[in-house]
């Protein structure tokens, strides 16, 4: 039971890591309607910035 925490830690830590480099460099490379500074911030924070990268931060985003 012990390893199977182990690997579920694991994955949600490089999904974490991911959606915050991905989000990073969509917020500062495309046109973003909030302010950058306070989003990078926010995104950078382990485990909530990516959910509320995911939920609010792509919606601001102009395409």
């Amino acid at each position: 039971m012990k390893p199977i925490f182990i690997l579920l830690f694991v994955v949600a830590s490089f999904w974490s890591m991911t959606i915050t480099i991905k989000a990073i460099y969509l917020i500062l490379t495309k046109k973003f309607n909030a302010s950058k500074s306070t989003w990078i911030l926010t995104v950078m924070i382990a485990c909530i910035g990516p959910i509320l990268w995911i939920v609010k931060g792509k919606k601001l985003i102009e395409k």
